[in-house]
């Protein structure tokens, strides 16, 4: 059984030698990227999405995106792991919006996500203790910015949107999305390094 620390510590140059054989071509690196990226994308694509069979759709047009894509990639502007959530997050919100069931994807944001299907339960309990710290941040926030972050993330509304349905003005909603993913990111530092 692999080591899942030693997993975690693959550094973020070896993430972007895979990108740059997947660039090139390479059908093995995109299997590396799979079994390095899939739970978190999967996770991403299921909290915007819920439970529903979309996800792992949404996964395989992430990887399939991904490969399609891989020569335009910018280690200067997002790590590996940030461009692969970023095309997953929008993948899945376009699958949301086609579907237009903002009600069922607030309900299903609410709901506590169903355990990951895995046979490894050291993984099982990282997500679910990660899952854990993200919500006590999240819930730690001040209402205004919280309310803007899941506006975005969960119902995958825009700036303008939210500032529509808010009643806030434009810049008001972009500052208190600013101050909440810096307050989130200063608080799950730690975390977040761990999963680079």
């Amino acid at each position: 059984m692999p080591n899942s620390r030693s997993e975690a510590a693959l550094s973020s140059s070896d993430d972007l030698a895979i990108v740059r054989r997947l660039a090139g071509g390479d059908a093995a690196a995109v299997s590396a990227l799979y079994d390095r990226f899939a739970p978190l994308l999967l996770a991403v694509a299921r909290r915007i999405l819920g439970p529903a069979g979309e996800a792992e759709e949404v996964l395989q047009e992430t990887f399939l995106q991904a490969w399609n894509q891989a020569e335009r990639y910018d280690p200067a502007r997002s790590s590996v792991s940030t461009w692969l959530i970023l095309i997953a997050r929008s993948r899945a919100l376009d699958r949301f919006r086609s579907r237009d069931a903002r009600g069922r994807a607030a309900a299903a944001a609410a709901a506590e996500p169903p355990p990951e299907p895995s046979g490894r339960a050291e993984e099982s309990v990282l997500h679910a203790e990660r899952r854990q710290r993200v919500r006590e941040v999240l819930n730690s926030l001040p209402a205004e910015q919280r309310e803007v972050l899941e506006l975005a993330f969960f119902e995958g509304l825009s700036q303008s949107e939210i500032a529509l349905r808010t009643g806030a003005p434009l810049g008001t909603v972009k500052t208190r999305a600013l101050l909440g993913m810096k307050k989130i990111r200063q608080a799950l530092r730690a975390e977040i390094r761990e999963l680079l």
